[in-house]
């Protein structure tokens, strides 16, 4: 069960970012000194990552420092070398063995590299496939050629001579590299200790039981058929097989669907229990666990040991510490750096953070489907307008596609997605930026986090948008997958402190925002330009042709003869133009005939006219 550490009175008075990082130095000792596994609660921009590496430098601990990605791994080399601290990067098969090969898409480049990392993906660790590349590998690996592979070089370091070691998340697996270290885990690790198998699942089964000899069944279907006969044999090996890996097994077997994790699953097929909401929860032991869908499709929770480190501590600006609880496997004791009420503070006087709100739609736009370029270009461009300089935007990768494809690139500084944000700092100096929709993953994920925690989560009936309801558990997990996403991708902008200038504003094209943040809301009405087939595009570019337009008159029949859309759709997009004050409109001589002359069309939008309530 969680607990939680109060926030000391100091910081009640005044609220600076030297005060702030200040109290930041006590939390991080008091996460270090903390018997339990310590989640420091701290908003970006707070110098918790590099307060991490200060508290080592300052007592002389040897660290253990688990990050998403080499960006910020990179980032923490250069403040090693600020803090003169000693520091080795724990090797990547991918990155340091030089038999594999990736194109730029992150994809084997030749059929080598094909072949090693189909070893990896049955579960072959990498020491392994290098250990008998001769027997596993067709042809000869190009790392060994002058000597030991560089990769193996680096998992063979004496960790005892560095004082702190920087890794992924998947290093933790390894306790080498973690016991009798202080490790610090920055950013919710997510999916990093769950894996996925779509499909694989029966087939590994199958090739493990084939070889098994202490389980009576010769297949996958078979051991769901008859396992109640044999309830002694089951228990048997259940107690003898408690290992989650067998690479031995898959290395003697020729079944190219063999896998380490095969007796895991195999145990997870017989431990399995039916959620209210027709989704499968196994507990295989030892914090193992793992969850299957109504597709058959499973997902194995396997936290990482760390008993053996001396104390850990986990960094996350918006956690939700039911999730970290699970992916960890342990109690968590929460230490926020700042109390609820200081975080609105927090945003605008420190950071310099102004959020504006800019639609009260839910704007689900993760999968693609939802995305609305037609609306949204417009309001990119007006927001450039009023702030005088083009944005950077944040929104799915699906969304990107689609939105560049209408032209957001000439619009924006620079683009990001949802899914390659953590820990970067690309950002940092943009002022002005805009969220485009909400990261929503769908409901199988909300699910899926429900199953592994043995909860049933379901969508409630009837609730849609911000108003969804999972439960209290899917809410929770809601929150982790998309509020707080939305708020940390607010806060990529302006974090970087530049000419005296810091902070942002930043337009949130979303309702999806922690229900504590105090955005202001002026809502954008759009009328969009940009389809062919609407026609407003050729009435003011036609208009803008006319000779001396900007002090003429012209009817709509002028204009009407030099488009392609009907002449009533002319009138009416003229008359849209005089009501939103481009135009001036007057009737004059028989009939009353419309005439109309320039106000500020000049000041017309490419995509659309665009307005802000205040």
């Amino acid at each position: 069960m969680s607990t939680e550490s109060s926030t000391p009175a100091e910081l009640t008075e005044e609220l600076t970012k030297e005060r702030v990082r200040s109290h930041r130095d006590d939390v991080i000792q008091q996460g270090f000194s903390t018997s339990e596994i310590a989640l420091i609660e701290a908003l970006p921009a707070s110098g918790k990552s590099y307060g991490v590496l200060q508290w080592g430098a300052e007592t002389d601990n040897q660290m253990t420092i688990l990050a998403p990605h080499h960006d910020l791994l990179n980032e923490y080399e250069n403040w090693c070398a600020e803090l003169n601290l000693s520091v080795k990067r724990l090797p990547s098969f991918h990155r340091d063995c030089e038999s594999v090969s990736l194109d730029d898409d992150g994809e084997p480049a030749d059929e080598r590299t094909k072949e090693l990392l189909g070893l990896y993906r049955q579960g072959i660790r990498g020491e392994r496939i290098h250990q008998q590349a001769s027997k596993l590998v067709s042809s000869n690996l190009a790392c060994q050629h002058d000597g030991e592979c560089p990769y193996i070089q680096k998992l063979n370091i004496d960790t005892d001579a560095y004082d702190v070691l920087l890794g992924h998340y998947l290093h933790a697996y390894q306790t080498d590299w973690t016991d009798e270290r202080y490790v610090a885990v920055d950013e919710f690790p997510g999916d990093a200790f769950v894996q996925e198998f779509t499909g694989h699942v029966p087939p590994a089964v199958t090739a493990y039981l084939q070889q098994e000899d202490r389980l009576p069944f010769h297949d996958y279907a078979e051991l769901l058929e008859r396992q109640s006969e044999f309830q002694d044999e089951v228990e048997a090996w259940k107690e003898d097989v408690w290992s989650d890996y067998d690479a031995a097994h898959v290395l003697r077997n020729s079944n190219s669907s063999a896998h380490a994790l095969a007796p895991l699953m195999t145990r997870a097929n017989l431990e399995k229990e039916r959620l209210d909401n027709r989704w499968q929860f196994a507990d295989l032991g030892r914090g193992k666990v793992a969850a299957r869908n109504t597709d058959h499709q499973w997902s194995f929770l396997l936290p990482p040991n760390f008993e053996g480190a001396e104390s850990v501590v986990v960094l996350d600006g918006t956690p939700v510490i039911e999730l970290w609880e699970l992916v960890m496997g342990a109690d968590i004791e929460r230490i926020p750096l700042l109390d609820d009420d200081q975080k609105q503070l927090y945003l605008e006087s420190v950071l310099g953070l102004n959020l504006v709100q800019t639609t009260d739609n839910w704007n689900a736009y993760q999968g693609g489907e939802g995305v609305s370029p037609t609306v949204d270009i417009p309001v990119v461009e007006k927001i450039a307008e009023v702030e005088g300089r083009n944005p950077g935007v944040i929104t799915s990768k699906k969304g990107l596609n689609q939105y560049e494809n209408h032209g957001l690139n000439s619009l924006v500084t620079q683009t990001e997605n949802y899914g390659g944000l953590k820990g970067i700092n690309t950002l940092g100096t943009t002022r002005v930026g805009v969220i485009l929709g909400n990261p929503h993953p769908g409901d199988d994920v909300i699910e899926k986090w429900g199953a592994l925690a043995n909860i049933s989560v379901e969508r409630q009936e009837g609730t849609e948008g911000k108003n969804t309801d999972y439960g209290p558990f899917g809410n929770r997990a809601m929150e982790a997958e998309i509020q707080n996403k939305v708020l940390q991708a607010a806060m990529r902008f302006g974090r970087t402190e530049e000419h005296g200038e810091k902070g942002a504003t930043v337009y949130v094209h979303t309702s999806a925002l922690p229900e504590w943040v105090e955005a202001k809301k002026r809502f954008a009405t759009v009328d969009s330009w940009i389809t062919h087939k609407n026609g407003m595009k050729q009435v003011i570019e036609t208009i803008r042709n006319f000779d001396d337009w900007k002090a003429l008159e012209w009817k709509v029949g002028k204009v009407a003869e030099c488009v392609t859309i009907s002449k009533n759709s002319t009138r009416k997009h003229l008359k849209t133009l005089a009501e939103q004050g481009y135009l001036d409109k007057r009737t004059a001589g028989r009939g009353g005939a419309f005439h109309f002359s320039n106000v500020r069309l000049e000041e017309a939008q490419k995509y659309g006219h665009v307005e802000f309530a205040e």
